[in-house]
């Protein structure tokens, strides 16, 4: 039977020592350095734009709160004048429902007075014309 050697040969070891190294400067030379500089530079940017976001959404924030308080600003403003508008046309209409109330007075009055008068003059002739038509009426009787 074959038998095992465990012992290491330095010389096999020295020269998978040496190849191992060799595998390690040119990986690392020319794969690892180069991906961790590009990660680098990426993790930058991404690290710069994410500040970038997040100071453009603090930003973004503070507009919007100005943008809130200057319409709820306006609201109100916009309420005051309504208002306003409102209490002059209210006092606007009732001076002139009072100047159309008072001339309908005065034209109620006058027609009262013309209707008073006519009524007056009617009763007046109201005897006249009794006396006329019973004259009328004897008249016709008699002859």
């Amino acid at each position: 039977m074959a038998q095992l050697n465990l012992t290491p040969d330095p010389v096999v070891l020295g020269v998978q020592a040496a190849i191992f190294l060799a595998n390690m400067l040119v990986v690392k030379k020319l794969i690892l350095e180069p991906y961790l500089s590009v990660r680098s530079r990426r993790e930058a940017s991404t690290g710069g734009n994410k500040s970038e976001a997040q100071t453009l959404l603090k930003e973004a924030d503070v507009l919007e709160e100005k943008i809130t308080q200057r319409m709820r600003a306006a609201h109100k403003d916009a309420a005051v004048v309504r208002d306003k508008i409102k209490t002059e046309a209210l006092n606007k209409r009732a001076a002139i429902l009072a100047g159309v109330d008072t001339e309908a007075k005065k034209e109620q009055a006058k027609i009262i007075g013309e209707i008073e008068s006519n009524l007056r003059e009617e009763r007046l002739r109201k005897d006249a014309t009794i006396k006329e038509i019973a004259d009328g009426f004897f008249a016709d009787v008699t002859h």
